[in-house]
């Protein structure tokens, strides 16, 4: 059973697990927390919970402490969402690490979390061939009424090689059916992701895809999230703000230090209409990145992607092709599409201590006579484990900044949106943000996080076009600020099977709420999650 209240929308987790003995929960205890939670309904509640899919939440995360630590050495984590073939050769890279001293020291919690990394991978591990299916049902709740839910994951393996890391062929999806209203979109967008059925529900595969895998090469075909950054939270480029891809990916390893990557997908359809002109674009977009491992303590990433759409558009072969780039395809054929350059790098000057940073490239002046104002995006962020706390406690803290015509493009239909949301950093264009946060690991299944976040919006959006204002003249952000702060904490119990818990708290206030000079808005939001997983 799972009980969920929010104002906003989760966000979705990125794997899948095995089995642990969890924490004894009575059932007194879960009828106070149905109570607590009940009692905040109307006051606190609103809008429709997007629930993500938290399985295997927990692996991203220990896989970050883990090499952060120096247990895991590097693996090329800018790259997301890793394989669980991928991540039973970390695993396998960590216990070799161990054995041979490379590894001086590990604290007792880095261990546990090994030892749950193992048990949740223990037939990528062993090369053996087996399927799962795990089932969430839940019971959320919203101001406006309580409904069941359901949640679950099919995972099936087959084949195997002689080193016993990598399954041949990978199935695996990921379903949801609920009845609360969707977030909205925008005007622009033609398509609806969900469909109303008998009773208003809507079922819909999150993740759902075919991977086939070889020593060196990776094939990916279907529905699955891109993530390509240096910070664990959010990136400025590819994330998983926006729904997922349906696409073909394309993943290599080429010796020790490098990894390629490659994905075309067809992104949502969307209304173009000026008043005298009306056609339904259909819009696509082609990817290439490459990272290099220099040692354990240095990753940098670089890539290249392309969006581009327009009436009667097609798949455009030249850019599907992962060879080439696409800055000089354009260029030749004087195409007005939108490319994206971004680079990446996280170092660990010391085990326990990770600096990362990005910079995405939307549009960059490099003619002296241009009179263009430079489109650009860039992250920073630090990530430390004290040893005065047995790593056990996270510091972290990160800034990010979306200038105004970032994500934006003159011709509308390639404005970087799919299905009416951003696909970069969740603050959009015109923005940034700063955000603090400390976190505590009890166990290997439980922590707890306090974090304060302030972000400031201007008036530009996405939708906006360059008609050449005096950029230089104006402040950043622009127009008059939204200034939103949140403070907040979360906590959560995430064993590999048996019953989950997720409590989180934000109290937020916007000065010049919507942009309006004076006017200030606060409120609330509380989600608790109770589920147990069959």
């Amino acid at each position: 059973m799972q009980l969920i209240l929010q104002n906003t929308n989760g966000k979705t987790e990125r794997w899948e697990g095995g089995r642990e003995t969890p924490l004894i929960l009575q059932s007194a205890t879960f009828l106070i927390f149905f109570l607590f939670a009940f009692i905040f309904i109307v006051n606190t509640a609103y809008g429709a919970p997007d629930v993500p899919l938290n399985f295997d939440g927990w692996v991203t995360d220990a896989l970050a402490k883990l090499e952060t630590g120096g247990i895991t050495g590097g693996f090329h984590r800018q790259t997301a969402p890793l394989s669980r073939t991928e991540v039973a050769a970390i695993i396998r890279q960590t216990e070799s690490r161990i054995q041979t001293g490379a590894v001086v020291s590990t604290s007792e919690i880095d261990r546990k979390l090994l030892e749950k990394l193992k048990r949740a991978f223990r037939k990528e591990l062993s090369g053996t061939t087996g399927q799962a299916m795990r089932f969430l049902p839940q019971l959320r709740a919203t101001e406006q009424k309580i409904a069941p839910a359901l949640e679950a994951a099919f995972h099936y393996t087959a084949g195997g090689f002689e080193d016993r890391i990598a399954p041949r062929l990978v199935l695996y999806s990921e379903f949801e059916a609920h009845n609360f209203e969707s977030r909205p979109l925008d005007g622009k967008t033609a398509e609806q992701r969900f469909e109303r059925w008998r009773g208003g529900y809507t079922g819909d595969f999150k993740r759902s895809y075919l991977q086939i895998n070889s020593s060196h090469l990776n094939l990916l075909v279907g529905r699955d999230w891109v993530f390509w950054g240096a910070s664990r939270h959010n990136t400025v480029g590819i994330s998983d703000n926006s729904p997922p891809f349906d696409q073909i990916r394309l993943t290599a390893k080429v010796g020790k230090r490098f990894k390629a990557t490659a994905f075309t997908t067809q992104l949502d359809s969307t209304w173009y209409d000026d008043g005298e002109k009306r056609y339904l674009a259909k819009r696509y977009m082609s990817g290439h990145r490459l990272d290099y491992q220099h040692n354990d303590r240095l990753e940098i990433g670089v890539a290249e992607w392309v969006l581009y759409g327009g009436d009667a558009q097609t798949l455009d072969w030249k850019y599907a092709n992962p060879f080439t780039f696409y800055y000089a395809l354009q260029y030749n054929a004087k195409a007005d599409d939108n490319v994206m350059f971004a680079f990446d790098a996280a170092v660990r000057p010391v085990d326990g201590l990770r600096l990362y940073g990005e910079w995405i490239i939307d549009d960059i002046q490099y003619v002296p006579s241009a009179n263009d104002p430079h489109a650009v995006a860039w992250l920073l962020g630090l990530t430390w484990y004290p040893e005065q706390f047995s790593r056990h406690l996270e510091i972290h803290s990160e800034y990010a900044r979306v200038n105004r015509w970032a994500y934006t493009h003159l011709v509308p239909d390639n404005q970087f949106t799919h299905f009416g949301y951003v696909i970069g950093h969740p603050i959009g264009t015109d923005s940034d943000t700063v955000r603090f946060s400390t976190a505590y690991q009890f166990t290997v299944s439980a922590d707890a996080e306090f974090r304060a976040v302030l972000t400031r919006h201007g008036e530009g959006t996405i939708a906006d076009r360059f008609y050449g204002e005096d950029f230089e003249a104006l402040p950043f952000p622009t127009g008059i600020v939204a200034r939103t702060m949140e403070i907040g904490g979360r906590f959560s119990y995430r064993p590999l099977d048996g019953w989950n818990l997720l409590l989180s708290y934000t109290l937020y206030q916007t000065q010049n709420s919507e942009h309006r000079r004076g006017e200030t808005s606060r409120g609330h939001r509380l989600m608790f999650q109770m589920g147990y997983f069959l």
